[in-house]
């Protein structure tokens, strides 16, 4: 940071006191090293200080994929104080667990929060979490979806990531996160330390994890998404492996969620890529797509300008494969069913092959920022 009179250098100095932290991470919750934790992009908040069964949470965060984050502030320096915000965190726990899905978790926690005084000014408007998460730069129609299956198994398991916040820790405190971590089958708890800077009359806040469960993983952690592996082993047909294939062959990407994945294209517009083709177990669906579908959300396509053009013209030649049937819906996109998919494969993986060639040679010059 720089002053009127050059480079300001900050000195990292205690606190006054553990209140002085929690009011700045509770007004500024973007300090929360959301990356740090395991997520893409900032958290959406959803409760700050808001009323629970068992007492007024801190925190209360979403992820994009729609994990839930539980902060609690640990209020003083000694191990009580420690073990209470364990307590909380775990009561408060226990009280989201209760929810029967995310339409109670909205219209009894969320809905709560954007009325109350705590809200955050960009979301005076919103009255929901869909609204909420639909602010400007924030989730598009398929992510809204992905999260909304997410946090129903979140809420379902307790599977929440528990979060404790202060100036410091101890060794003892580090080592009882760590237990938990490695003996708990559900949830997983961090410890974060806000940092004070001060210099030349100013002061700055940081935030760090430091303690964080291990990445390994074994058969008691649940899976939230489905695999490769896991796919092909429901299916056995090589067509889908050719597919895999030729989408890693392409540079495209595959995204998974619980019963399928979509096949995102990068393009200069966003940092997020865009999905031009979902797959699906049977039973899977999104939005009308289900077995192999390819095409386009074309309210997400107006965020991808640069390769708009391209991916139209790819949707009017899905249509033209035999055997491919249209969604219903929103979608531009096209289905082809598990009799179909197989002889068609070729004439698909030319039509991939065609858009990443035309998407690499969009001009770049048209690029928006997200």
């Amino acid at each position: 940071m720089t002053g009127g009179s050059g480079p300001v250098q900050f000195v990292e100095r205690a606190a006054d006191s553990e209140h002085e932290l929690q009011t700045v991470l509770l007004d500024h919750p973007q300090l929360i090293p959301a990356e740090d934790l395991g997520f893409d992009g900032d958290l959406l908040v959803v409760g700050r200080e808001t009323t629970l069964a068992s007492g007024s949470v801190d925190l209360l965060c979403l992820s994009k994929a729609g994990e839930v984050v539980i902060v609690e502030f640990k209020t003083g320096p000694q191990n009580p104080d420690f073990r209470h915000a364990l307590a909380q965190l775990i009561d408060y726990g226990s009280d989201l667990w209760k929810l029967s899905g995310w339409i109670e978790f909205d219209e009894g926690v969320v809905h709560r929060y954007l009325k109350g005084n705590h809200v955050d000014p960009v979301f005076r408007s919103a009255t929901s979490l869909r609204e909420a998460a639909s602010r400007p730069g924030a989730l598009d129609g398929e992510e809204w979806e992905a999260l909304t299956l997410r946090l129903d198994r979140v809420l379902a398991t307790g599977d929440f990531y528990f979060v404790v916040a202060a100036q410091r820790f101890t060794d003892q405190m580090k080592d009882s996160a760590s237990y938990l971590n490695e003996t708990t089958r559900y949830g997983k708890y961090f410890l974060i330390e806000i940092i004070r800077l001060d210099g030349h009359n100013q002061k700055a806040y940081a935030a760090q994890v430091v303690q964080a469960p291990s990445t390994r993983s074994g058969p008691d952690r649940p899976v939230s998404k489905a695999t490769e592996t896991d796919f092909l082993a429901a299916i056995a047909d090589a067509s889908y492996r050719e597919l895999f294939a030729t989408t890693t062959a392409l540079g495209l990407q595959l995204v998974w969620y619980t019963k399928g994945a979509s096949i995102r294209l990068k393009t200069p517009d966003r940092t997020e890529p865009i999905s031009i083709g979902w797959l699906f177990l049977e039973g899977g669906q999104w939005s009308g797509a289900k077995h192999v579908t390819f095409g386009v959300d074309p309210g997400t396509l107006k965020n991808h300008p640069t390769v708009a053009t391209a991916i139209t013209a790819f949707c009017e030649k899905l249509k033209a494969v035999p055997g491919g049937k249209p969604t219903t819906g929103v979608l531009n996109a096209v289905i082809f069913e598990p009799d179909v998919f197989p002889g068609v494969k070729g004439e698909l993986f030319d039509l991939l092959g065609q858009l990443k060639t035309s998407a690499d040679a969009a001009p770049a010059s048209g690029a928006t920022s997200q």
